[in-house]
This record gives structure tokens, sequence and C-alpha cells, in this order.
């Protein structure tokens, strides 16, 4: 992954803490995604604050934190190419899809081959059409289908188009496989473990989920929550935007503060414009009039 230039923390007394900012955090296990930013809210004492995507309550990794005026960012930020590590057991079906649900059925696993899991999930590569779990956040008919499941009600979901970008299966010990994967925003790392099971004609559910990269931003660049109380590193907002958003430098920052149109020669569809000193200003979108139009000010 490429590397990450950070800025330390300006210290001035007590107060450090940045309240305009972009974090990456460190996630641990057992806390909620909307936790970890009200965590992040209370550090700062900043009441906007939001993340760019979930990760589950038992799952572990990576996160992108917006305090601020960086909340308006959140539609731009890095969003693919999420990179995973899971394990998982064969032997037991969940009603959530992880061995933190409940126990629907058992049976014995056969004996089965490092490569034999690996040519199947070479078969879940590429861009397939995933169903996503009745235990996730997913709206179907005006509520979140994990609503429907906590009544006990199972309802039909229409399927996804995902990409896996790659996909490989390892072994920890006697029980225990693992999975590695990079994968686009929307993928659900315990249906692809089930989906992976169903092929090979066994039970399979996810037993740990770490979120180690997202892009070229990774784990190991991450603050934990006791940096933050203490010594945080902040990202720059460049850093997490998409890689397939160019950052369109011009002379006139004026026109971008007031909202006018650009004429540009570009071909993207839409673009981020910057000053001479790389500071954001606004994203604009390309319409019929050959015109660039602020579609939101970033500044």
């Amino acid at each position: 992954m490429k590397s990450v230039i950070l800025q330390e923390g300006r210290k001035t007394g007590i107060m450090h803490k940045v309240m305009d900012s972009i974090l990456l955090i460190q996630k641990p296990a057992g806390i909620t995604s909307f936790d970890a930013v009200r965590r992040c809210r209370n550090i700062f004492h900043e009441k906007k604050a939001g993340h760019t995507g979930t990760l589950d309550p038992q799952a572990s990794g990576l996160m992108i934190i917006l305090l601020g005026k960086y909340t308006k960012l959140a539609p731009y930020c890095a969003c693919d190419h999420k990179h995973y590590l899971a394990e998982f057991r064969l032997g037991t079906k969940y009603s959530t899809g992880d061995v933190f649900g409940e126990p629907l059925d058992r049976k014995a696993p056969a004996d089965h081959s490092i490569d034999e899991l690996n040519e199947a999930a070479r078969s879940l590569t590429g861009k397939i059409i995933q169903i996503p779990p009745m235990y996730s956040a997913v709206h179907v008919g005006g509520h979140k289908l994990y609503e429907y499941a906590r009544k006990g009600k199972e309802v039909e979901r229409p399927g996804r188009l995902v990409t896996v970008n790659s996909l490989s299966i390892g072994k920890k010990d006697e029980e225990t496989w693992t999975m590695d994967a990079i994968v686009s925003s929307g993928t659900y790392i315990r249906t692809l473990i089930e989906d992976l099971g169903n092929l090979i004609g066994e039970y399979a559910a996810m037993s740990a989920l770490q979120r180690t990269g997202i892009e070229g931003l990774s784990l190991s660049d991450a603050n934990t929550f006791e940096q933050l109380e203490t010594d945080p590193v902040y990202a720059e907002p460049y850093q997490v935007l998409k890689p397939s958003l160019p950052l369109v430098s011009i002379q006139d920052p004026e026109s971008v503060l007031h909202g006018r149109p650009l004429k540009l020669d570009r071909e993207e569809n839409e673009v981020i414009i910057i000053d001479g000193s790389k500071k954001i200003l606004a994203a604009y979108q390309k319409r019929d009039d050959g015109l660039y139009h602020c579609e939101r000010g970033l500044f």
C-alpha cells in the first residue's frame, strides 16, 4: 500500500486536538461503528462527526473518521479495495452468518485441502451478485434487514453487484480457516464465507474479521483510542479521497468560493478543485452545457 503522510497533533497546553480533522482509527472488536464515532466526538469535543464505512460490532480494524467541516468529504472518500483478514470454521450454520449468532444446524465437516478451498474461492472472484444477509443494515421495504430478522421474519433481498478483487484461503489450525480478501464497498465477508461453504458442501461461519486497508490507507497508520487521547495523528484530506477523483488546481479560487461554473479541459464527469497550496475547495460535476458546476463546497 502507498505511504500515508500524517500530521502530528498541534499541542497548545491541555487542548491539543484539531477540531476540523480526519482520523484513521483502529476500531476494536466489541463496539459499534457509531460507538467509535461517539468516542472521537467526545475526545475532540466536536459535535459534527461521522465515518465513511461501517464495521460490524464484532469486527476490528481501519475506519476513516471525519470531524467538523471535513464531514462534507464523506461522499468523496475512498470506499473500494477494502482489505479484510477473516477467520472461519466449518460445520455449523448460524442465523447471522457468523459464530456470534444463533446456531441453526450442525453437520460434521469432511476433510478438505487448502487447494480445494482456493479453487472454490476463485469462482467467487471478479464481479459477482451477492445477496445481503438478513442481519445487515441494508434497507428493504423502508426497514433495515436486521429489523425484520430480529422479529423472526425473512424477506426477499435483491442481489447486489459487488467486486471481489482477490480472495485466498489458508489454514490457522485444525478447526480454523483464514480468508484474505480485497473487495468493493458493500461486500459482506461473512456472506462470501457462507457462499464458499456452499460450494464445498459445508456450513461455513465467520469467527473473526479485521479490516486492514481501504485503497492506499493502512491499518498500520491508524490511531488507537489511547493515542487519540494523548498524541493524535491526523491524515491529510487529499489522502482519503477516492483515487478516481482527479485533483484540479485553479489559479482563481474566488470563482470556486462563490460557486461559479468553470470551463475545464477535462474528460471526467466529477473533479475535486484545489488551490495552489493543495487546499481542497469544492467538488465539481460536468453538465450538459459542457461546464463544470459546483456540487458541494468543501472549504
